[in-house]
């Protein structure tokens, strides 16, 4: 959050945040856009009798803020009819993993597990599934035989925290969609 922030003041993303939404009160993304006067929103879906009925608040509640991108960062829930038919083709997710390979949850663990040797982050549009969408940007890091998932996962971190930027910024020069092939106007 706080890089995204700080790329859009420093104009390399050419754009503004205007709100960040946690479904947890805690969240220090929340604390992160305080720090920067961005807009913070927060509910959780145990408020509402359907995951449908929070999803359409959420739905509601971005749409006032007019959005042309929606980034996900740490938003560990799967999004649904509401939102992917309200925004589709702005919702943007980056996963640890290289994706295909390892989606859903503790990728990291996943990667160590099978024995992959090469590693990263994909930075995709949101679909129907899980960590499925049309590919934007991926950056790989190299799995050391020593590694770990605490030592991956900060390699990994390290690619999103440069990589999430620059992919945003392609995305808002302009693109296509053939296949699950993502074109840029201008890359």
């Amino acid at each position: 959050m706080r890089v995204i922030i700080e790329k859009c003041k420093e104009q390399k993303i050419p754009a503004n945040v205007t709100v960040v939404f946690s479904d947890k009160a805690d969240a220090p993304g929340l604390k992160t856009a305080k720090e920067f006067g961005v807009d913070t929103l927060t509910f959780s879906p145990k408020e509402f009798n359907s995951f449908d009925e929070y999803e359409t608040r959420l739905a509601d509640s971005l749409h006032k803020y007019n959005p042309d991108l929606i980034i996900c960062a740490g938003y560990m829930r799967i999004l649904k009819n509401t939102m992917l038919t309200k925004y589709k083709g702005k919702l943007i997710n980056i996963h640890p993993s290289l994706l295909p390979a390892f989606p859903g949850l503790n990728a990291q663990k996943q990667a160590l597990e099978y024995g992959a040797q090469v590693s990263g982050c994909t930075i995709h549009f949101v679909d129907e599934g899980v960590d499925s969408g049309p590919v934007i940007l991926q950056g790989v890091t190299r799995v050391e035989e020593n590694d770990t998932v605490e030592t991956l996962s900060q390699k990994i971190s390290r690619l999103e925290h440069e990589l999430y930027w620059q992919a945003i910024t392609k995305v808002l020069s302009g693109y296509t969609i053939t296949g699950r092939k993502v074109i840029f106007t201008n890359p």
